[in-house]
């Protein structure tokens, strides 16, 4: 027995199996893929941080001082380090 087959069916296999797998391939990349993922993300943000949203995008912005008092942060140097620097602290307070 011998099977054949022109080149112009081998080529029509060949682009309706490559158009069937791409379209699996887009199904399953939408279903399963990042997009879905990033809608249903939940943000924690600490109390010293503030969070925006602008569309798909979310900045998170925090200050690394939390709530630390000027007294406070005075007294985390050393004697010799406050000799040497003085410290100011601007707040929007």
């Amino acid at each position: 027995m011998k099977y054949e087959i022109t080149m112009y069916k081998l080529l029509g296999i060949f682009m309706v199996g490559s158009i069937v797998f791409m379209s699996i391939g887009f199904w399953m990349g939408h279903t399963l893929g990042e997009t879905s993922k990033i809608d249903d993300a939940q943000v924690m943000v600490p109390p010293y941080c503030h969070a925006s949203f602008r569309g798909n995008e979310i900045t998170v912005s925090c200050t690394e001082l939390e709530d630390y008092s000027a007294l406070e942060l005075c007294n985390m140097f050393s004697t010799s380090l406050k000799d040497k620097i003085r410290v100011v602290v601007i707040t929007s307070d």
